[in-house]
């Protein structure tokens, strides 16, 4: 009987660092994100020639996205939601034309560069390279951590 209670404390508390440890990544994942972001955003290829993009800039506070396209404006506003291990990315916009349209895509912060590959059609599949194909109807943004 003895063991048996061991073997379920042992399980709970393996479980339970699971749980706590995804909790504390996701966290980490998220806290990484905060604050303002300048850069592009590309509809074809690898972001190579910054030219062909977009200029924008995001500013992430806490799950919340704003988007503004430079130097004309708001582009709108969005939640957003990382998967477990921090390299999914959910959006649903909550303003604009993007309001109530859902967006996966596929993220990356390499130190104050961050990469966002995302799938902008409907039904579209999560992305699963950081490249634009308008094929696809997929995007590439390529953004700096602004300095406060």
């Amino acid at each position: 009987m003895k063991h048996t209670n061991i073997g379920r404390l042992a399980i709970a508390l393996l479980v339970a660092g699971v749980v706590l440890g995804t909790a504390v990544s996701r966290a980490a994942d998220t806290a990484a994100l905060q604050g303002t972001w300048s850069g592009a955003r590309f509809s074809a290829g690898n972001g190579d020639d910054p030219s062909k993009g977009v200029k924008l800039e995001l500013t992430f506070k806490d799950n919340h996205v704003t988007g503004r396209r430079l130097p004309e404006g708001d582009l709108g506003t969005g939640d957003v939601a990382l998967s477990n291990d921090g390299k999914n990315i959910d959006a649903v916009g909550t303003s604009k034309k993007s309001k109530g349209k859902s967006y996966q895509g596929i993220i990356k912060v390499e130190g104050d560069t961050l990469l966002w590959c995302v799938a902008t059609g409907e039904n579209q599949q999560r992305p699963a390279e950081f490249s634009a194909d308008p094929a696809k109807k997929s995007y590439l943004i390529i953004v700096k951590r602004q300095k406060p």
